[in-house]
C-alpha cells in the first residue's frame, strides 16, 4: 500500500467521522451529550495524530506486517468510536 494513498484515507474517514459528530453535536439538545460528543471528536483527533506518528515512524522489521497492523488498528478504533458516538446520542 502506498503510504500518501493511506494517509488520505485516514483523513478522509477522521473528516466524515467528524462530519458526523458535529451534526449530532448540533442536535444534542442536553449540555452532557454535547460535552460527551466534544470528547469523542478530542478523541478522533488524537487517533488520527497517534496514527500518522505511527505511520512517519515505523517500527524496525517487518514493514508491511507493520502497516497492516496499523491499518487494522485504525479502523477498530474508529469502529469504537462511532459505536461510541452512537451511545452517546441517544
Amino acid at each position: 500500500m502506498n503510504l500518501r494513498v493511506f494517509k488520505k484515507d485516514i483523513d478522509f474517514l477522521t473528516e466524515d467521522f467528524l462530519s458526523d459528530a458535529l451534526i449530532s453535536m448540533g442536535f444534542a439538545k442536553d449540555e452532557s451529550k454535547r460535552e460527551k460528543i466534544l470528547d469523542i471528536i478530542n478523541e478522533a483527533i488524537d487517533l488520527r495524530d497517534d496514527t500518522y506518528s505511527k505511520i512517519n515512524h515505523p517500527e524496525s522489521g517487518n514493514l508491511k506486517a507493520y502497516y497492516r497492523n496499523t491499518t487494522e488498528e485504525f479502523l477498530k478504533s474508529l469502529d469504537a468510536l462511532c459505536e461510541k458516538l452512537g451511545e452517546a446520542i441517544k
